[in-house]
């Protein structure tokens, strides 16, 4: 699972809708609207399927950019392989 914090940036008058969208989708939370303008989000879904979400978050009617302000992944499989018996190696899952 990954979990990522984002700032939604949106144009003047589209914060209040843009919230809305944000909050219906099921993989992200929202903290509200600061200055009007910005969007408090996280994001909690798989690494491989974050940058489609964000994709998505643009594609909000006045959406303006998305700010990342913190990632972590925690419980999925590590990009480096572990060497394994039998001298094999394999993926092993971070516990």
């Amino acid at each position: 699972m990954a979990i990522l914090g984002f700032l939604t940036h949106t144009l003047s008058g589209h914060a209040q809708a843009a919230e809305k969208a944000l909050a219906a989708m099921p993989e992200l939370t929202t903290y509200g609207v600061h200055k009007n303008s910005y969007i408090v989000t996280v994001a909690e879904t798989s690494a491989e399927e974050m940058e489609a979400l964000i994709d998505q978050v643009k594609t909000i009617e006045g959406v303006l950019a998305v700010y990342v302000t913190s990632f972590t992944r925690e419980d999925e499989e590590e990009d480096a392989p572990v060497a394994a018996s039998g001298a094999l190696l394999s993926r092993r899952k971070r516990k």
